[in-house]
């Protein structure tokens, strides 16, 4: 070494201190950057995985609605009618109803077949027309017994929208067809549903909705919220001990754990893909092999190895020339560098640095990421919240609504506020994307000194608007700015999607607790006023101008009429006096007793339309005795708020709950044999007249008829799944008499017990 020069010692030191950096570097980039394709890798699943569950809880929340709508629908009534008074329904619309419902819910790739069963019928109707419940069983037979399923029982008793997977479930056997049903409840969310309505999604089209999204070479399952599997995608080509074990897996990871994990299957490593939803309770779970997943790039270590080796060979020509030719100024400069540099450690911790701020800077990102999305996830359904409880008058209080409206960014900053109704009428016609055309237009409405919020009021059938305001008129004509607001509106619907929609506008208001007045009087407008013609923007007062003839204003009759039907006891009091004070200057007695009367009168049929109320305590006789007009306004008055407290009263009552109590008992001990008519009325405090109504309005039929059927139905189940002895199964079923059970059997199916087991077992094979 003392025979070396110090320029081959630099160059030795120079090549050493350079190359081995270079391999160190070179390595810790190529899995770097391995690491980061996995990464990416894995985020383009998640974020397509997520895209299927935002799909699925697109097609829930479109079969939420249309169960909704289905209950808000003069259908239900003619159903209801239809139990309790015996008359006929009109197949055709209810068939017409439920292809609508199909169009709306299936996309272009799917096919969804909606069924609707009315509680206690023997007929259920499809998309091709009503047929017995017996003809729909055996047109599933591809996909499994309905029998063993407990499909009937699931559809006479849901009080809950649930999901139920029908397919061969004999042995473990993915490649089999299946079919999910999605059934709610008719009326939604009531607990006592008269009806039940279904939509069914086969293999393929469940299938076709997850490969638009999630088109990987993976297995994907699709749960529940009770955590129970409806869908499992077309099998892989895969051994039938790894698909099963594949399911398992899935199974397990269907509730909890990491969103994404690694697990070995028979030697072989697979990526477990999760994804839950927070709005429909559903799970995805995606399991897929590591190779597929990941799909490595071979040529990419082969073009890195090249570059390293380029890399190093133009660093050993760059050093020698280094070496040769710029030593020295290289070290006057690095010794200047690290003279003057503040940090100085700042080179030999450059690498960890910049990674450690990489994985920073990609924790925050992500993190805000999250955060971002969850606001955006949530801030709409805040924001309608709001404006629903606005518009229902729901606020106690200015405070609480100014908290609610700075938590939403509501922006109701301005002097004047009014309320705008545009109705949108349920047709066969009726363009889906109506609405959601309409509310993109109102969210990107912009005017001087206006703030606009626009709600979809679905079971109203119609959108409110929320106008806040500067001035209550435009311009120096001193034009009303609803007048102007509405105009802009108008044009702006028509120029973009030409829809021509009548506008309905309350009174301007100062205070925001008023913005449900306004909001009372635009409805009193579209409840009363849809017939007038070609005029497109009704104003509240307008209306009353126009009643030239009548002696108080009609208007405020149709407002007083809407707040009873709402229970709005503060704006209903008021309504009434306004019409009273109409009356007040008369001087004929007659006259004024006659106009008297017709308040009474509306009173009354408004009672009579509040279906199923019945107003108790009060003597209509002495409102009808009154001897001055001051007289009639204080017991109209008090009837007023009688009314509006007995029919808040009647909305929350236990009689629900009490009804669901004895269908729920009736279910769950059919078998009993003590199971009469006096003993069940008698445990739950009511009479034998009263649960005999109950059982005729509720399920069409009678006691004893709805007894039957679901002992028969279960008898069914015992004899294809058991080998019990008829007389066994009569004593487990609440039956005494085995002839007589024999006789009631082969009236309602039209073979004995044996023949039907005979039959049925035969079938299986």
């Amino acid at each position: 070494m003392k025979n070396i020069s110090w320029k081959k010692r630099f160059l030795l030191s120079y090549l050493f201190v350079g190359a081995l950096p270079l391999l160190l570097l070179g390595t810790f980039f190529y899995f770097g950057n391995r690491m980061a394709v996995e990464r990416e890798m894995e985020q383009n699943n998640a974020d397509m995985l997520s895209q299927v569950m935002q799909k699925l809880d697109y097609v829930s929340e479109k079969m939420n609605s249309a169960a909704y709508h289905f209950s808000g629908s003069e259908m239900e009534g003619t159903l209801e009618e239809a139990r309790n008074r015996a008359i006929v329904v009109d197949e055709g619309m209810i068939i017409s109803q439920l292809l609508t419902y199909s169009e709306i819910i299936g996309e272009v790739e799917s096919k969804v077949d909606t069924i609707l069963y009315v509680r206690g019928d023997k007929y259920i109707y499809t998309e091709d027309g009503r047929i017995s419940y017996q003809e729909f069983e055996k047109s599933m037979e591809q996909y499994g017994n309905l029998t063993l399923s407990s499909f009937f029982r699931s559809i006479n008793s849901a009080k809950n929208n649930i999901s139920i997977k029908l397919w061969n479930n004999k042995e473990y056997s993915p490649k089999d067809g299946s079919k999910v049903y999605f059934l709610y409840p008719i009326p939604y969310m009531n607990n006592i549903p008269i009806a039940t309505i279904g939509f069914g999604f086969d293999t393929q089209s469940m299938d076709n909705l997850v490969r638009t999204y999630y088109d990987t070479n993976s297995q994907v399952y699709i749960y529940n919220e009770m955590r129970q599997e409806i869908f499992s995608s077309s099998p892989l080509d895969y051994s039938d001990e790894i698909l099963e074990e594949l399911s398992k897996q899935a199974a397990k990871y269907r509730q909890a754990g990491p969103k994404l994990s690694r697990t070995i299957i028979n030697g072989k490593p697979f990526i477990v893909t999760r994804e839950t939803s927070a709005n429909s309770g559903f799970s995805l779970v995606s399991i897929t092999g590591e190779k597929e997943f990941y799909q490595y790039d071979s040529n990419f270590a082969t073009w890195f190895i090249t570059l390293i080796v380029i890399l190093l060979i133009g660093g050993i020509i760059l050093s020698i020339t280094l070496s040769k030719n710029h030593y020295e100024p290289i070290q006057s400069l690095v010794k200047n560098m690290v003279e003057n540099s503040e940090e100085p450690e700042v080179s030999t911790q450059n690498i960890d640095e910049m990674k450690i701020i990489t994985r920073k800077w990609m924790d925050i990102k992500n993190k805000n990421e999250e955060l971002s999305a969850l606001i955006n996830r949530q801030r709409p359904m805040v924001v309608a919240g709001c404006l629903r409880r606005i518009l229902k008058g729901k606020y106690k209080s200015v405070d609480e609504l100014n908290a609610m409206l700075r938590s939403a960014n509501i922006k109701l900053g301005y002097l004047y506020n009014f309320v705008a109704l545009l109705p949108i009428p349920v047709e066969e016609s009726f363009d889906e994307e109506k609405n959601l055309k309409i509310m993109t237009v109102l969210s990107d409405f912009v005017m001087p000194s206006v703030h606009i919020y626009s709600l979809d009021m679905l079971k109203d059938d119609g959108i409110a608007i929320i106008v806040n305001c500067q001035d209550k008129f435009i311009g120096k004509d001193t034009v009303d700015v609803r007048t102007v607001v509405a105009k802009q509106l108008s044009q702006a619907l028509m120029e973009k999607y030409e829809i021509d929609i009548p506008f309905y506008i309350g009174r301007i208001y100062e205070d925001l607790m008023d913005i449900s007045k306004s909001f009372l009087e635009a409805t009193a407008i579209a409840t009363d006023y849809k017939m007038l013609g070609n005029q497109k923007i009704i104003v509240f007062e307008e209306i009353g101008c126009e009643e030239q003839n009548l002696q108080y204003p009609i208007l405020e009759q149709a407002l007083y009429i809407q707040c009873l039907k709402q229970a709005n006891e503060e704006v209903a009091l008021k309504a009434l006096d306004n019409m009273i004070e109409a009356i007040r200057p008369l001087k004929s007695f007659v006259i004024t007793q006659c106009l008297c009367f017709d308040i009474i009168n509306i009173t009354i049929k408004t009672l009579d339309q509040m279906k199923g109320f019945e107003l108790k305590n009060v003597d209509l006789k002495k409102i009808i005795t009154f001897g001055s007009l001051s007289e009639f306004q204080e017991k109209m008055s008090r009837l007023t708020v009688e009314i509006c407290y007995q029919y808040s009263e009647f909305k929350n009552s236990k009689n629900n709950d009490l009804k669901a109590q004895i269908l729920d008992y009736v279910n769950h001990y059919f078998c009993d044999s003590d199971m009469g008519l006096e003993s069940v009325a008698e445990k739950f405090g009511v009479s034998p007249n009263y649960l005999s109504r109950f059982f005729k309005q509720e399920t069409g039929c009678s006691y004893i008829q709805y007894v039957t059927m679901i002992r028969m139905d279960y008898a069914k189940e015992l004899l294809i799944n058991s080998d019990k002895q008829v007389k066994e199964i009569v004593a487990e079923i609440g039956y005494i008499d085995v002839p007589n059970f024999v006789r009631k059997f082969k009236g309602y199916e039209g073979l004995t017990p044996g023949q039907y087991r005979e039959k049925m077992r035969n079938e299986r094979v």
